[in-house]
């Protein structure tokens, strides 16, 4: 009985530790309150989201109506978006 809620009580601190510093270094572990717009049209995204993926499900993020860019919950544009336009100039 013990163990057990020392068990819980220790993945619950790790939880808590994980929030708070992802919510600090901008992680995916985060939570991020504030309101993101897209880097490429400054299109404001909605606070209540819906997701086009499963990376967004589980990690939080939005698709631009506006230029179609992919970005995270912090506002940054995903790698896999970046590649894809740094190919298409390439091919240009």
């Amino acid at each position: 009985m013990m163990f057990t809620i020392v068990l819980i009580f220790s993945l619950l601190v790790v939880g808590v530790f994980l929030v708070a510093y992802g919510s600090a270094a901008k992680n995916r572990w985060g939570i991020n309150l504030d309101q993101v717009s897209c880097p490429h049209c400054n299109r404001l995204f909605p606070i209540v989201r819906k997701p086009n993926s499963l990376r967004q499900i589980l990690w939080g993020g939005w698709t631009c109506s506006g230029c179609g860019t992919e970005i995270d919950k912090w506002g940054r544009e995903l790698a896999s978006r970046v590649g894809v336009q740094q190919e298409g100039s390439m091919r240009r």
